[in-house]
């Protein structure tokens, strides 16, 4: 069995394979103040949860885009497993060349959409990630990853209505029956939901204009269910995305054949 960890601002999202199947899939809270011990309890605990042995994970891999937790996740697995997980950085081998001016600003999690989403649908292709952060990315028709855009999630998006007004609430995120708002808790919503969708589809309509070509899109992040049949686009839905990407990465590490096939780096091989 394989084991990959997502770590990102909002959450942990954790995977276990058999083969190339998700069997089991775990997601809690990050927290940055459990320590290391935590983490190791924590690891022991959901795979007791669902029957799994730990012993049973022969190969593992550590994502994140929060720093402060890398060597408390890796040291956690590591004692769990009894092995290091392979930690991805800028520099690990990653199957794409990085075409962004400044390939090691890109986010892990970014790459691992890139890789998971042309294994499993191919070039070109928009990967759109719902979470505390909403990406999109571009695999162009050459199959490098040639960058994205960024905006806050809906979440991040209430939150900071909530924290910079005097009078706006805290609201529950969801769908609204209309998109004209009769409270403004309905208001709130309308503006958050259809916006955010609506700010998705012109993004996609504009990356199109300037690359010139139409490309196939997938979604994934724990905020896109509810959203994925609501773009004007027809897309693809894969909420472990990431983690299939993750998977496919430290594959291509861990085998000498395919490491040599895969020599590029997510850091080294930028245009040119």
């Amino acid at each position: 069995m394989f084991f990959a960890a997502d770590i990102g601002n909002t959450n942990i999202v954790l995977g276990l394979f058999e083969g190339d199947e998700i069997i089991e899939h775990w997601r809690v809270s990050t927290d940055l103040r459990r320590t290391e011990d935590e983490y190791a309890i924590l690891l022991h605990e959901l795979f007791a949860m669902k029957q799994r042995d730990v012993a049973s994970v022969k190969g593992a891999i550590l994502e994140s885009v929060v720093p402060y937790l890398n060597e408390k996740l890796k040291k956690s697995m590591e004692r769990t497993f009894g092995f290091p997980p392979l930690v991805m950085t800028s520099e690990t081998p990653i199957g794409l060349e990085n075409r962004y001016a400044i390939p090691r600003e890109v986010g892990m999690d970014r790459l691992a959409n890139a890789v998971g989403g042309k294994m499993k649908i191919g070039a070109p292709l928009i990967i759109i990630d719902f979470g505390t952060a909403i990406t999109l990315d571009l695999v162009d028709k050459d199959g490098a990853y040639a960058g994205g855009c960024i905006l806050p999630g809906l979440e991040t998006s209430a939150d900071a209505l909530f924290l910079r007004t005097a009078q706006l609430p805290r609201i529950e995120l969801l769908r609204p029956p209309a998109v004209l708002g009769k409270t403004t808790v309905a208001s709130m919503q309308s503006g958050l939901y259809f916006g955010t969708i609506g700010a998705v589809d012109a993004l996609i309509d504009r990356l199109w204009e300037e690359i010139g070509y139409k490309t196939a899109i997938i979604v994934t992040g724990g905020g896109a269910a509810q959203i994925v049949n609501e773009l004007a686009h027809p897309c693809e839905y894969d909420p472990h995305l990431t983690l299939r990407g993750l998977k496919a990465i430290w594959e291509m590490n861990n085998t000498s054949l395919r490491r040599q096939s895969y020599g590029a780096s997510a850091t080294d091989r930028s245009a040119g």
